[in-house]
């Protein structure tokens, strides 16, 4: 739920074919919010609700070949893609760890 009220659906995978799908579930519009290629998958998915913009990081082997990573923007407000952009992932800050898995009980 964006700032506002707004249904979006964010869907990705990080496997062959992976990208960001975005479903805006009053209208059933639906757009690719992010597509590096071919062996190029979503890694690292965040939105700021507030701002209305999604943040996606991909990275991978391009046709199984050379590593790459892209970073991009898609506003979701105005339903578009404002930036994506390739990196040289040495260039960007260490990723936080996933939090540890609670067990039931403790």
């Amino acid at each position: 739920m964006l700032h506002g009220g707004t249904p979006v659906r964010i869907r990705g995978a990080q496997a062959p074919g992976g990208v960001v799908l975005l479903r805006w579930t009053d209208t059933g519009e639906e757009v690719v919010a992010a597509n590096a290629g071919d062996y190029v998958y979503p890694s690292d998915v965040r939105v700021n609700v507030a701002s209305g913009l999604l943040y996606v990081k991909t990275s991978g082997l391009a046709g199984g070949i050379s590593r790459q990573t892209w970073l991009f923007e898609y506003d979701l407000r105005r339903h578009h893609m404002t930036h994506g952009v390739r990196v040289d992932d040495a260039n960007l800050p260490t990723e936080c760890a996933a939090p540890a898995q609670a067990t039931q009980g403790h």
